[in-house]
């Protein structure tokens, strides 16, 4: 399974109960495809940088989650169909240290893989030993 964040803005002429059931559908597809969601933070109503469907401005949720990539599909098939998302984005998260620094709880499972990772580096890194050479004085 791999780590993503996913940004959804949702129409801001809608009620909250509203996006909290859009965003319900979200995890209940990620949650189905057998993920795990770390974190949900609605970061509330802001101006956009440009219309969307002539919206001015959206509300931004930033969801944080481990699935397999099947589930990335289903999310685009799932937030093309919904009317109230004005625009997505699921960003597949690579780096170790990314995934430490955004999810606590993911941040023992990177540690230990990079342990086992460094192990097996410097198992393979084994410098040869140097011979002393006599100097010219104990001659």
């Amino acid at each position: 399974m791999n780590y993503y964040e996913m940004l959804v803005i949702i129409d801001s002429n809608l009620d909250d109960k509203v996006v909290e059931e859009t965003v319900q559908r979200i995890k209940d597809v990620i949650i189905k495809q057998g993920g795990e969601i770390f974190k949900t933070d609605n970061w509330g109503r802001r101006k956009l940088a440009y219309d969307l469907n002539k919206q001015q401005k959206g509300n931004y949720v930033l969801l944080l989650f481990k699935a397999p990539p099947s589930t990335i599909a289903e999310l685009e098939k799932l937030c093309g169909l919904i009317d109230s998302i004005l625009k997505f984005m699921c960003i597949k998260i690579t780096k170790k240290k990314q995934i430490a620094s955004i999810l606590p709880s993911a941040a023992a499972e990177a540690s230990v893989q990079s342990s086992s990772e460094e192990a097996k580096s410097t198992a393979e890194e084994t410098v040869p030993a140097v011979e002393e050479v006599p100097s010219p004085e104990d001659k």
